[in-house]
């Protein structure tokens, strides 16, 4: 059985002094001049962020509004092959009766952060749409989450056991009703999932091991193998003869090109020597914040960040349990070869996770789907239809990434209408009077 006790987040006075130390002995490279972003972060952005960061950054008061804005648990469950772990999770009621039970998860360089600009429009009962009970747990290795040393192979079963959360259990006097990890359910309990980043990947994986679960799925980031004519000729010919390619179509097509041919280098390092890249960013705060902000940067479309904003999410990954780099590891877990068979036979549990994605999910789950117009990989909208049975396609002329983060107003009003009286998955949490 699970427990689940309340929690508060306080970092130890010894780590915010060693974070202190070593910003004050912090140096720095030159650059080239007048090479903007060119080659990454520029120095004076760098220089800036550290000496506010050093001198007036406050983590005491963001760990307090933290603290108090957000109901936190940890819950610990255990988990076959991996022992009992603590899952940092944050969750918020709405109060409603027919509240819809929505899990939100993360990837990197996000955080649990991601969902506190949501919870407040999800968790409103305003007539426009359904309410939702938030479940917005921090993975494994990251944020407040115990991290796993364990080399699993991902997406096999034991790495979707404790990745994600998918057994909603009855509410208690104090924790009300969590979604904790284990195999199997006496009943028949479900949940909505919205995932961006590894949290896309994450709920599309379980779209297939677990369909009878998880029956609405929405995601604002659909990363697709195209349908290669050599691959899906089906797929390749109904995309081309049903909408040409437009200006628009090409334009998607060339931003991911360009991501991966420029974009992703980041991802390479991460998947084949990321214990290399561990030792600068665990050691070095400065580092770390060049390594995240980078892609804060690059990835929105032109958000405002705060400099509070930037240190508050580096943050969350300098004091994480696991340490900064261990989040790192899902995508070195998630790429390297498997050290058995499996794959061969054509076992889902034991594929890569290319492969993975590349299968259509059960049609008894329905997607929705979203795509933010400075979203780092792109397709032509028909494209997307190869996951499974998407319901809901909507293009938004503004957003990037981290899109609850950035325009939280329209990806929670898109979440609300798939859910909604008339939306195209209304109806698919069916077990919401006993919520």
């Amino acid at each position: 059985m699970s427990s689940v006790t309340p929690y508060n987040i306080a970092v130890s006075d010894e780590k915010l002094q060693q974070l202190h130390q070593k910003l004050e002995n912090a140096s720095f490279p030159d650059e080239l001049d007048a090479s903007g972003w060119d080659m990454g972060v520029p120095l004076q952005d760098i220089k800036r962020l550290v000496g506010v960061w050093r001198e007036k950054y406050d983590w005491r008061a963001q760990e307090a509004k933290l603290n108090e804005q957000l109901t936190q648990f940890t819950v610990r469950i255990e988990v076959d092959g991996f022992g009992e772990l603590d899952i940092h999770t944050v969750h918020h009621r709405s109060g409603h009766s027919k509240a819809v039970p929505l899990l939100f998860i993360h990837g990197w360089p996000g955080s649990f952060l991601e969902s506190t600009k949501l919870i407040p429009l999800l968790t409103k009962n305003d007539g426009d749409g359904p309410a939702f009970d938030v479940v917005a747990p921090s993975l494994p290795n990251f944020g407040f989450s115990q991290g796993v040393k364990k080399v699993y192979q991902f997406p096999s079963m034991n790495a979707v056991k404790y990745i994600l959360t998918i057994k909603p259990e009855r509410a208690t006097k104090n924790t009300a009703r969590l979604i904790c990890l284990y195999e199997s359910e006496p009943a028949n309990p479900q949940a909505v999932i919205q995932g961006g980043d590894w949290g896309s990947m994450i709920a599309r994986t379980m779209s297939q091991f677990y369909p009878q679960h998880t029956q609405a799925i929405h995601l604002n980031f659909i990363p697709v193998v195209p349908p290669y004519p050599w691959r899906s000729p089906f797929q390749f010919f109904k995309s081309v003869l049903s909408v040409p390619f437009s200006a628009k179509d090409r334009a998607f097509i060339a931003r991911t090109v360009g991501y991966i041919t420029h974009g992703n280098a980041y991802m390479k390092q991460q998947e084949t020597r990321p214990q290399t890249l561990g030792y600068g960013l665990h050691d070095s705060p400065v580092g770390l914040l060049a390594w995240i902000y980078d892609k804060m940067h690059t990835w929105t479309d032109k958000y405002p960040w705060t400099d509070e904003e930037i240190l508050t999410w580096v943050s969350v990954y300098y004091f994480s349990t696991a340490g900064p780099m261990a989040s790192t590891r899902i995508y070195h877990e998630a790429s390297a070869p498997k050290r058995d068979d499996n794959e061969a036979k054509g076992d889902l549990k034991y594929m890569a996770l290319d492969k993975v994605l590349a299968v259509t999910a059960p049609h008894n789950v329905r997607f929705a789907v979203a795509q933010f117009r400075e979203e780092i990989i792109q397709w032509p909208m028909p494209w997307y239809r190869a996951i499974g049975n998407v319901v809901q396609e909507t293009e938004f002329d503004r957003g990037g990434h981290f899109a609850a983060w950035e325009v939280p107003e329209l990806l929670a009003a898109d979440l609300k209408k798939f859910l909604g009286n008339k939306g195209p998955a209304y109806g698919a949490v069916t077990d919401r009077d006993g919520y």
